[in-house]
């Protein structure tokens, strides 16, 4: 049914339970999973503002290295929860705005599914916003699992 399973990772435990899901469904369906983490440009380099010199260079920089090593670390971490439970996995990190390049990977992948967390944002924060998860949802042309916290 789900021949590849994507799965969006941020390294929270609110991703590690979708991942736990979709590793799951994968085990019983014989699916394949590609684990996503994307580096968003949009939000960690916005406090920057328009700061325009040496440092500020310097800054993005190192906000990009630290990123990208949370990227790794959070897809290992699923990679090697999928090779345990003896799936088999991908990783791929990738720089841009998280609903956008879901939803372009999953279609690049041929991914019956994304599964995600959801952090079940309430109230004003939601309305201003918004969420990954939800963006994805309401865009996507194939079924989304949001596993949500607790």
């Amino acid at each position: 049914m789900f021949e590849k399973i994507l799965i969006a990772t941020d390294g929270s435990r609110h991703s590690r339970r979708a991942a736990e899901a979709a590793i799951e469904m994968a085990g019983l369906y014989g699916s394949t999973i590609t684990v996503l983490y994307v580096v968003d440009v949009g939000r960690e380099y916005a406090p920057l503002g328009d700061l325009v010199s040496r440092v500020a260079d310097d800054m993005i920089a190192g906000i990009r290295t630290s990123l990208m090593q949370q990227g790794h670390e959070a897809t290992r971490d699923v990679g090697e929860m999928a090779e345990k439970a003896g799936v088999s996995a991908e990783r791929r990190i990738v720089e841009g705005y998280p609903a956008q390049e879901i939803l372009h990977l999953a279609e690049e992948e041929k991914a019956g599914l994304i599964v995600m967390g959801g952090m079940g944002e309430t109230g004003l924060n939601r309305f201003l916003l918004g969420s990954v998860a939800d963006k994805v949802v309401r865009s996507s042309e194939i079924p989304v699992l949001v596993v949500r916290r607790d």
